[in-house]
């Protein structure tokens, strides 16, 4: 592998390198001159460092399959750590020199009672003693194991070893006859995934597909593998269309005959296993595929994603893992004979639980089943399942997962090893994981670059990404996983240096520990921890989530997401944060984020490596609970990441000290600015001078925002904002817009919960601007506390750098002018939030970059006018050019919007724009929004006004509006949703709804007789228009009693659900005979005596009852009458007894049963009462258990077979 490893490079020379670097920095040599010490000294170090070098290569190569280098190659690594440790102690003392002025003769001693020269003679001992035993362990200068030594691949394929890729090949194959799409000649496609996944397999069936065999004059397969020779993949080309061409080495004669040969021919190349990412080299070989025909295609088959940009493809096909039920049958076929796994069930209970461990690798499936071959002994099975992949004899899945290992880069190799601190299938945060290479000084920025450390470890990432070390996360869009056999290697590649504590406490310590994580528990004691004390290099302390709690939108319009707030408080003992941890004096990464921690301990200033520092979603965080930060914060002068600082009051922590923390990056989060004393204080903070922070939030006063939140206004949807008039839909507001005034009521009419009202009643639940409580008392704050909140403000200018910005409580009475100014023109994003004072906007229109605005409760704000664009109508000069989100929240005192209509325009790229609560708006909107897609106006009773011109809305949304001026419906409006709204009469008059697609939403009381006047909600999906609309949704009404289809102008929706309408009475009359789906959940009048009304829904397909504690009999819903019904779903019923007294209909093809305690009994493989209804029932679930029946008719006998648990 002398190739692979020359690419690449062993994991421990980037490390190498950056010491030798650090060594002749000027900052070293400094300290080194404070002590007296000579430059010799580390002369001598990186002598010894160069000797085991030349090495590395060999032994990180031999290190897998010899626990002797395995040894070696750790202790090196310790080696290397311990003088990372001494060079972090000197550059750390001369940061701070530096940063406080101190001459060179008040250089402290680096260690107490041990200096630099001791230290450097250990490590030098220890490296001497390595360089004697690398002859011992044969290891040789510049060699390594030839992992990549693999026979090249051929085109031929045995199908019936092949599972789970028919939709692959499909997909593929079409791309191959269809004509090209890219208007060039020839087109490539890419096959792209991890090793083994299966790309040459898939490579091979498309290959052999008769119908490209039929639509290509000529066809080549190529193993290109490592080695990208020109010479060799033209001959190959050449041999397989012309079995005549000369054996000579030449690549211009074999070009030209190459040329010759594809002239006015359709071909198909397949390039099988390519690494080579350089563009020229691949140009250099396509120049002779220019002659052939249109339609002529290449397949490429690589674990590069860079490689198909480079190849310009057309197509890049990202293979995916197996499913386990393909996983399996591909084991059992090299498992047991004739892949027949049924005579032996307890093999195959062991077999299924092994083939776990392939996650969906084929190729590792393939090896294991092949291994276990013949094997009939229990125990040798259980080996297999207990041992690790990398410990089984003759295994291929090494060598395939290794080489993409081994091409990596060595910057990358450090990156990848250090991913092993997670366990398998953890959600890896993007963003997050940047900075803890950030942290551990694994990013390498050129001297020249102009790229922040940020966006190196940017590129970093998708490099890996690129190179299917990582993959995208199903359910989160910044989140990515590891392939468990990929985290098995970086497991293997760190060793003992990454440890992942599992439950219970740390019995045994390495030694050589320097990364630890672990799942958080509720209460995670001491004990847990307490062998900690013995390592002394410790560098990470990361807790992990069990599972993903979001963090943050960085852009959202919402104050405080939902997933800022915990259901269970996590706790973690003081001793551990303030005792033992405050010991670790190494440590560079420490998260104590989302546990409950009140204080930290002044020892913090002695962690003075710590570059990360993680409180997010603490109490720190959420409430200000913590008084201030402890007063040695300044004396952390490597500090990368910070998430939040608490100014503390009077003689306290003050804001000045950040000006030690500069090299902060990513997010800072600076709390509780009303302590303040001193404005210069603000000034000596020198935000202006943080050029790697990213986001930036300045609070003051946050425990008074957290009070007026239980209002209940914002879009988390979360617990405490159920009683408020939010936009989340949740059950309460589904329950709400009556005129029954409950408690639980939504309506105008201020309800207790909803203190902030919405109204202008002026009653004590009302927001009239004369009495409100809540708000005299934040206003009461910002006049005693935020005296000089102005000059604060201002000195807090941050660097312009920075892409967003938050703003919260702020008292003073005016923005400053930097905000809207040249020095803040790379803003993305900017949120104004509770700065109750402020009377007028800076001029925000002329922020070119700026992406993301959203303004909640400025209730100084009157007028939204010139100041607001930069700019007046005589102007050419459009604004808010990049704007693409914009909202306006709780502006109770707002009452006008003057749109200029320049000639520049206003808001041309707006996509989305929010008003909501702003009582005494009134007037009209922006007239012209071109790209707005989605439009929500919620509880603006004064604003009376058209619709401006929206050609691509998609989404539109009203509540407590008045909508008489609307005119006419967008074109393209696909979802429509009107609540409260008086007016709502007058589009159903002038028939603006019959031509609405897609979705709507609104209140349509005079469709259903009722005891009160007011049905709670409605919801009716549509494909055509109004009158043939397919859904109808009616939920959480409780006091809605009968429904009556018939008064429906449009009885003939296909599907209908009903949920939590207790007091809703059956029959129902007037069902639509083109109903199909029908579900009835939580509606208790439901009895055994009731009829449903089924009768003649002859076309009813799924029925599905839920939650009806009353009912003990379906006999009275007639089932047997519903001869089309196909499914059939009975969840939750506790007190049904049975089914019906005659057989379910025969078409009946899948019974549900759930949580049914007397029905399971009764319908019991052919022994309970009610089985002979439904023993014709082809898959039946009980309580998650799948009988399937299949029966075969032989004469008179009948067979049924049943597969239990799937």
């Amino acid at each position: 592998m002398a190739g692979a490893v020359a690419g690449g490079g062993a994991l421990l020379s980037a490390s190498l390198q950056v010491l030798f670097d650090r060594m002749a920095s000027r900052d070293v040599l400094t300290v080194l001159q404070g002590q007296k010490l000579s430059a010799t000294l580390l002369r001598e170090l990186k002598m010894k460092l160069l000797a085991v070098k030349v090495v590395l290569n060999d032994a990180e190569a031999k290190q897998i399959t010899n626990s002797d280098v395995k040894d070696w190659v750790d202790e090196l690594k310790d080696a290397v750590y311990d003088a990372e440790d001494l060079l972090d102690d000197i550059t750390t003392e001369a940061l701070r020199c530096k940063m406080e002025s101190d001459s060179q003769t008040q250089v402290r001693n680096i260690i107490s009672g041990e200096g630099i020269m001791s230290r450097v003679e250990k490590i030098t001992g220890i490296l001497e003693n390595l360089a004697k035993e690398k002859d011992f362990l044969g290891l040789k200068e510049g060699v390594g194991e030839n992992w990549s030594k693999r026979w090249p691949t051929t085109s031929l394929v045995d199908k019936s070893g092949v599972y789970g890729r028919d939709g692959d090949k499909e997909e593929i194959v079409k791309y191959l006859l269809s004509h090209n799409a890219s208007g060039n000649k020839i087109s490539v496609i890419a096959l792209v995934g991890m090793g083994g996944i299966g790309k040459t397999t898939l490579a091979k069936l498309v290959y052999n597909d008769w119908r490209v065999v039929e639509f290509f004059d000529l066809k080549a397969w190529v193993c290109v593998s490592n080695e990208f020779d020109l010479v060799r993949i033209t001959k190959t080309i050449l041999k397989a269309i012309d079995s005549g061409t000369s054996d000579h080495n030449d690549l211009n004669l074999l070009q030209h005959k190459l040329e010759e040969r594809l002239t006015r021919k359709k071909f198909l190349l397949v390039l099988d296993d390519v690494w080579n990412e350089d563009y020229n080299d691949w140009d250099s070989l396509q120049t002779p595929f220019n002659v052939g025909l249109y339609g002529s295609k290449i397949v490429v088959t690589t674990r590069i994603n860079k490689i198909a940009a480079v190849m310009h493809s057309v197509h890049t096909h990202h293979l995916a893992k197996l499913s386990s039920e393909d996983c399996w049958s591909l084991f059992a076929k090299h498992a047991f004979e004739n892949g027949n796994s049924s005579p032996h069930p307890k093999l195959e209970e062991i077999g299924k639980e092994i083939v776990k461990k392939c996650d969906g690798l084929p190729l590792a499936a393939k090896t294991l089943g092949g291994a276990l071959y013949s094997e009939v002994r229990v125990k040798e099975w259980e080996n297999v399942l207990n041992s690790e992949m990398w410990d089984l004899p003759n295994n291929a899945v090494l060598p395939a997962l290794i080489l993409s290992y081994y091409y990596l880069p060595s910057h990358l190799k450090r990156c990848f090893a250090y991913c092993s601190i997670f366990p398998k299938d953890y959600q890896i945060e993007k963003d997050n994981l940047i900075l803890l290479w950030m942290a551990e000084g694994f990013l390498q920025q050129s001297e020249k670059g102009k790229k922040t450390m940020e966006e190196v470890g940017d590129g970093y990432f998708y490099d890996l990404l690129s190179r299917s070390f990582f993959q995208k996360s199903g359910s989160h869009k910044s989140y990515f996983v590891m392939h468990d056999l990929i985290n098995d290697l970086a497991q293997l590649i760190s060793g003992k240096v990454c440890v992942q504590l599992n439950d219970g406490e740390m019995n045994e310590i390495p030694e050589k520990l320097r990364h630890l994580s672990y799942f958080r528990s509720e209460y995670d004691s001491f004990e847990r921890f307490e062998t900690l004390s013995e390592v002394n290099g410790l560098r990470t302390f990361l807790p992990l989530n069990l599972e993903v709690w979001s963090r943050d939108d960085k852009v959202s319009k919402n104050r405080y997401p939902s997933g800022s707030r915990l259901v269970v408080e996590l706790h973690l003992s003081t001793r551990v944060w303030n005792d033992l941890l405050m010991k670790v004096q190494y440590l560079r990464v420490l998260s104590l984020c989302y546990y409950e921690i009140m204080d930290l301990s002044d020892s913090i200033g002695n962690l003075k490596h710590l570059r990360y520092l993680d409180l997010t979603y603490t109490p720190i965080k959420r409430h200000s609970r913590v008084k201030e930060m402890p007063s040695q914060m300044g004396q952390l002068k490597s500090l990368q990441k910070l998430s939040n600082y608490v100014v503390g009051k009077q003689s306290g922590t003050r804001v000045g000290e950040l000006r030690g923390l500069s090299h902060i990056g990513g997010s800072l989060v600076i709390q509780e600015l009303q302590n303040v004393v001193d404005a210069k204080d603000a000034l000596e903070a020198n935000l202006g001078g943080m050029r790697y922070l990213d986001e930036l939030e300045l609070e003051w006063g946050r425990d008074r925002g957290d009070e007026l939140e239980l209002e209940g206004n914002d879009d988390s949807g979360d617990e405490l904002e159920l009683e408020g008039n939010d936009d989340s839909g949740d059950e309460l507001e589904l329950e709400g817009n009556g005129d029954s005034g409950d408690e639980e009521g939504n309506d105008d009419s201020g309800d207790e919960l909803e203190l902030d009202g919405n109204d202008d009643s002026g009653d004590e639940e009302g927001n009239d601007d004369s009495s409100d409580e809540l708000e005299l008392e934040q206003n009461d704050d910002s006049g005693v506390e935020q005296n000089g909140a102005d000059i604060v403000l201002n000195y807090l200018q941050p660097h312009s750098n920075l892409k967003r910005l938050t703003i919260h409580m702020y008292g003073g009475s005016r923005f400053p002018d930097w905000l809207g100014g040249p020095s803040i023109l790379n803003m993305v994003s900017l949120r104004l939030w509770g700065c109750t004072n402020v009377s007028a906007f800076p001029p925000l229109g002329q922020l070119p970059s700026l992406k993301h605005l959203h303004i909640w409760r400025l209730q100084g704000i009157e007028r939204v006018g010139a100041e607001f664009y930069g700019t007046d109508s005589s102007s050419t000069k459009p604004s808010f050019v990049s704007l693409k989100s914009l909202s306006f929240q709780d502006m109770r005192k707002w009452k006008e919007w003057l749109c200029l209509g320049g000639q520049g325009g206003e808001f041309p790229r707006l996509k989305e724009l929010y008003i909501e609560r702003c009582p005494k708006l009134i007037g009209a909107l922006p007239n012209h929004l071109p790209l707005l897609t989605k439009l929500e106006i919620v509880q603006c009773e004064q604003l009376v006004a058209q619709l401006p011109r929206i050609p691509a809305i998609r989404v539109l949304t009203t509540r407590s509006c008045d909508i008489s001026q609307w005119k006419e419906l967008p074109p393209l409006l696909q979802d429509l949703e009107i609540q409260n709204s008086d007016s709502l009469e007058s589009l159903l008059e002038e028939g603006m709804l019959r031509k609405l697609s897609k979705k709507l939403e609104f209140l349509l009381p005079e469709f259903f007789q009722c005891y009160h006047p007011f049905l709670e909600w409605l919801y009716i999906s549509n494909d055509e228009d109004l009158t043939s609309f397919n859904l109808l949704y009616i939920c959480g009404c409780p006091n809605l009693v009968s429904i009556c289809c018939k008064n429906l102008k449009a009885a003939c929706f296909q599907s209908l659900t009903l949920h939590d309408c207790p007091k809703l009475i059956f029959p129902i009359q007037g069902l639509p005979s083109s109903l199909t789906s029908l579900t009835i959940t939580n509606c208790n009048k439901l009895t055994s005596q009731v009829e449903l009304g089924l009768q003649g829904l002859h076309s009813l397909t799924s029925l599905k009852i839920s939650d009806l504690p009353n009912l003990r009999s379906l006999d009275s819903l007639e089932l047997q009458l519903l001869t089309s019904l196909q499914k059939l779903q009975i969840c939750n019923c506790p007190k049904l007894q049975s089914l019906t007294e005659e057989q379910l209909p025969t078409n009946l093809y899948v019974l549900t049963i759930q949580n049914c305690p007397l029905l399971k009994d009764r319908c019991k493989f052919w022994t309970g009462e009610d089985w002979h209804h439904i023993a014709h029932i082809p898959h039946i679930v009980i309580d998650d258990q799948v009988l399937s029946s299949v029966m075969l008719h032989s004469g008179s006998d009948q067979h049924i077979f049943i597969r239990n648990p799937l």
